[in-house]
């Protein structure tokens, strides 16, 4: 029976393969995109090939899948690209985002920044996200258990960078960050809409 169905497909890619490329390639941006559509078409076409009909109608039933293929791919590139949009009137400008005034937020902030990529994304997901231990396990790909040892561990070295961040470290980082100087004077625009120097 397997035999049989890899023979009909085969068959049915030979004869169908040009075809449904030159739909394609009519009616998608680039070459690239239209070998994604023949992929995908034929691919539906083995999972259902028992839906697929015989002789002539084989071609047309493709041409509808293709069409499907590329409708939906369009679909899901109109959603992204409309994601994108309403993400973008939410999130502030680098340059405008309010930064932490106190000391605290700022020492929090420069050590958060300083950890590896791993320990920051497990604690921004846990604080900043409101994931659960199993919830963040899921995102990272990984057990609730190691989740719950990744978390930790990070918070102990977040813990220990503040302890070690000194009151003068911490007065020029937040001058760094505010656009002011050693000596005072600003030298980058201010988070809160201030002159520069």
């Amino acid at each position: 029976m397997q035999d049989e169905q890899r023979e009909r497909f085969d068959t049915l890619y030979r004869v169908a393969r040009a075809k449904i490329l030159a739909y394609a390639l009519r009616r998608v941006p680039s070459a690239e995109d239209a070998a994604d559509v023949l992929a995908e078409t034929f691919t539906i076409a083995w999972r259902r090939l028992d839906q697929v009909p015989g002789g002539d109608e084989a071609l047309l039933w493709l041409y509808v899948v293709a069409r499907n293929v590329i409708q939906n791919d369009r679909r899901r590139q109109q959603r992204r690209s409309d994601l994108v949009e309403r993400v973008a009137r939410c999130v502030p400008d680098e340059g405008t985002r309010a930064l932490p005034r106190d000391e605290e937020g700022l020492v929090a902030l420069l050590c958060l920044r300083a950890l590896a990529d791993e320990e920051r994304e497990v604690l921004m997901l846990t604080a900043w996200e409101g994931l659960t231990p199993s919830a963040v396990a899921r995102v990272l790909g990984c057990s609730p258990g190691a989740a719950r040892v990744r978390l930790h561990r990070a918070r102990r070295r977040l813990h220990r960078a503040i302890a070690a961040f000194t009151r003068t470290e911490a007065d020029h980082a937040a001058r760094a960050l505010h656009g002011v100087g050693p000596d005072g004077t600003r030298v980058a625009s201010d988070p809160q809409g201030g002159l520069t120097s």
